[in-house]
C-alpha cells in the first residue's frame, strides 16, 4: 500500500512538474511571439540616441556621423512601424539631416527597414543594454537636410554600423 501511495505522490508531482513546465514554455513562446516592434518601440513609442564623443570622433577619422537618432512614427499602419531616422554631420555647417524609414519584421530579433523614396535602407535589431544596432543595408541610407542630402556608404567609410541607447523622446 505504502508504494502505491508514494506512486501516486510520485505521479502527482510529475503531473505538476509536467503543467509548470508547460507553464514556462507558453510564458516562453509568448516572448519569443512578441514582434520586434513591440520590443524595441512598445505602443510604436520609443526614442534611441547616440551622440560620439570627441575622443571617439578622433579615433575614427573616417566616421562623419557625430550624431544619430531614432524616433518611432506611431501613424504607420500594421504591420510596419514608421522611424525617423535622424544624422548630424561632422565637417558639414549645419549638418543635421533625416529620413522616414518604414520598417517591418524579418525575424523574431530584427526589423528590415526601406527608407523613404528608394533612399536606401537599413536592419535594426537588439544589441546589449537595451541597445540596439544600427547596420546600413547594401544600398547606403540616404537623408535630406537644409544643406541638401547626404549619404551613409555601406562598403565604405565608417558609418556603417551605430549602437543607439534608449533615451527620452523630444
Amino acid at each position: 500500500m505504502r508504494q502505491r501511495q508514494s506512486g501516486r505522490q510520485s505521479g502527482r508531482h510529475m503531473v505538476k512538474h509536467g503543467l509548470l513546465s508547460v507553464g514556462l514554455a507558453l510564458v516562453a513562446s509568448q516572448a519569443l511571439a512578441e514582434s520586434p516592434i513591440e520590443r524595441f518601440f512598445p505602443g510604436k513609442s520609443g526614442c534611441y540616441v547616440r551622440n560620439y564623443t570627441t575622443k571617439h570622433l578622433a579615433s575614427h577619422p573616417k566616421q562623419r556621423v557625430t550624431g544619430i537618432a531614432v524616433i518611432a512614427e506611431a501613424s504607420i499602419a500594421d504591420p510596419m512601424i514608421g522611424l525617423w531616422t535622424a544624422v548630424d554631420l561632422r565637417g558639414v555647417p549645419g549638418g543635421s539631416y533625416e529620413a522616414l524609414a518604414y520598417c517591418e519584421p524579418v525575424s523574431a530579433d530584427a526589423l528590415r527597414c526601406g527608407m523613404e523614396g528608394d533612399a536606401g535602407s537599413y536592419t535594426l535589431s537588439p544589441s546589449k543594454d537595451g541597445a540596439i544596432l544600427i547596420e546600413v543595408g547594401p544600398y547606403g541610407m540616404s537623408f535630406e537636410g537644409d544643406q541638401g542630402f547626404a549619404t551613409l556608404e555601406s562598403q565604405s567609410g565608417d558609418d556603417r554600423s551605430f549602437i543607439l541607447y534608449p533615451a527620452a523622446c523630444p
